[in-house]
């Protein structure tokens, strides 16, 4: 179970309607849509950690990444 905690934002003036009318297009309430805009946000910073990281292997590491993913990507395709 998910607890919720009431809490006050201060948004910019635009960014009000946008998230009302974003939210209301996916049928969530402003705050849940928030809440996973958020999280959505927070998760792109951690893919960019592992970009990095990715980055920094050795050739033969990178190269085995690169199989596993056109492996990944294969299979994807033939599901």
């Amino acid at each position: 179970m998910v607890v919720r905690t009431k809490t006050s934002l201060t948004l910019d003036e635009g960014s009000i309607p946008l998230a009302r009318s974003r939210a209301e297009a996916e049928g969530l309430d402003v705050g849940r849509w928030l809440d996973r805009a958020i999280r959505h946000e927070a998760a792109r910073g951690d893919v960019d950690v592992i970009a990095d990281w990715e980055a920094s292997l050795p050739p033969d590491d990178q190269a085995v990444l690169a199989a596993l993913d056109a492996t990944d990507r294969h299979d994807l395709g033939a599901a």
